[in-house]
């Protein structure tokens, strides 16, 4: 008696292996076998043979004989045998007609998510010759967080060696962030090519993957005589600051003074009014924004917590957490003409990240920062915002200050967020 299996009983759809298995599971020798497999509609034969032939198969014995396949919908489908004979030990003809065999087809099972970040330059043009700032943006555009981010410049620049690679601990899906490289061209040419090289970590290990742009160099300013400029409309810049009782003691007080005398050396100096507020209460946060209509709102102090917010005072001049839903509400409620936020506070992202829904433009602190560097910040950005440059190029001066002067990795502190074009 001559069995048949087919295995295996469940595949996958797609490309795949059977094996027809012709076993003689009776006490004689059978001779002349002959074997025909029907596959049904759904499912092709690719390779391997649809007919078997065998002379004879001893009691006992196995004979395995492969068919590779293409299975294209999913579902339950049956095998038959148009011709299925052998002859027994006794030369009788045996005719088998009853064979059937059921396999499962399994849907294509969904490709598991995996982490996408990619990498864009946003500087169009470099100095020729001189150290300037090299900005670029990177992007969580998958559906999953990765961690241990890298970002490591090259191309026909020179890098300064502490600014070379961008690290950041974690970037959320759906999040962007400014990466900045402290750089020099040293050749002029329309086309400088530039390469971001990233390395992060995901579900299945480290990944890798480089990005090319490139840049112009130039030795000719792209600006024009200051003359010629139109003048400047009135920027309001609103300064918010506290240092409240039992918190490690902040130079606030010196923050603001460098802020000053910083907006005062700067070209752009009459088109700038600054306002302060000290001490600053949550009640005081919108009020202020009523008084000033502010186009500028700068936080100075401490920041954190589990609200990831930035600390005001309350009544008794303790620290007070501000709920980073609370400040959102404010900016939306009475700061229609907040062009930028900058919190210059400790851990501040979680708030950036919600304010930018507001605001077009803010910035914060992924972790901790030293009180003189936050200083620092502070006098690179103003000293281009006093110079008429446009925020971007403020954030990359600020960031180029605390690379000049590097303390710990202050530098990997700020980022700058951008709210979405049409939101």
């Amino acid at each position: 008696m001559i069995d048949v299996a087919v295995s295996p009983a469940r595949i996958p759809v797609g490309v795949t292996d059977l094996e027809v298995r012709l076993t003689n599971s009776g006490r004689d020798m059978c001779l002349n076998i002959i074997f025909t497999i029907r596959l049904p509609v759904g499912i092709m034969r690719l390779r391997g043979p649809e007919r078997i032939t065998l002379s004879r198969l001893l009691p006992g014995e196995s004979v395995t004989s492969p068919l590779h396949i293409r299975a294209d919908t999913a579902g339950r489908y049956t095998l038959t045998s148009p011709n299925f004979s052998y002859q027994d030990h006794t030369g009788r003809t045996q005719r088998e007609t009853g064979f059937t065999a059921e396999i499962m087809v399994d849907p294509e099972p969904r490709p598991a998510p995996e982490p996408k970040v990619t990498a864009e330059l946003r500087t169009a043009e470099l100095p020729l010759g001189e150290w300037s700032t090299l900005r670029g943006q990177v992007s969580n555009v998958g559906n999953l967080d990765v961690s241990a981010l890298e970002i490591t410049l090259s191309g026909q620049i020179t890098t300064d060696n502490r600014s070379r690679t961008f690290v950041l601990a974690r970037l959320p899906v759906g999040a962007s962030v400014d990466a900045s490289f402290f750089v020099r061209a040293q050749e002029a040419g329309a086309q400088v090519p530039v390469y971001l090289d990233l390395a992060y970590t995901g579900p299945r290990g480290r990944r890798h993957s480089t990005t090319s742009g490139v840049v112009r160099v130039s030795s000719t300013p792209a600006t024009g005589p200051i003359s010629a400029q139109e003048p400047r409309p009135l920027v309001e810049v609103l300064f918010l600051g506290a240092n409240p009782r039992g918190t490690r003691p902040l130079r606030v007080d010196e923050e603001i003074r460098e802020i000053q005398q910083t907006i005062k050396q700067g070209r752009e100096r009459d088109s700038i009014r600054l306002q302060t507020v000290w001490a600053l209460r949550p009640r005081d946060i919108t009020q202020a924004l009523l008084d000033y209509q502010p186009h500028f709102v700068h936080f100075a102090g401490h920041g954190g917590g589990a609200e990831g917010s930035f600390a005001a005072e309350d009544d008794d001049g303790y620290a007070h957490v501000v709920p980073v839903d609370g400040l959102v509400q404010a900016f939306k409620a009475v700061g229609q003409s907040v062009r930028c936020v900058i919190v210059n506070a400790c851990r501040t992202e979680r708030l950036a990240q919600a304010l930018v829904a507001m605001v077009p433009y803010v910035i914060g602190m992924r972790q901790p920062v030293g009180d003189q560097s936050a200083i620092r910040f502070s006098v690179g950005f103003y000293q281009a915002l006093a110079a008429g440059k446009p925020i971007e190029t403020a954030f990359d001066v600020a960031v180029t200050q605390l690379m000049m002067m590097p303390q710990g990795d202050d530098a990997q502190a700020p980022l700058l967020l951008r709210r979405p074009a049409g939101a």
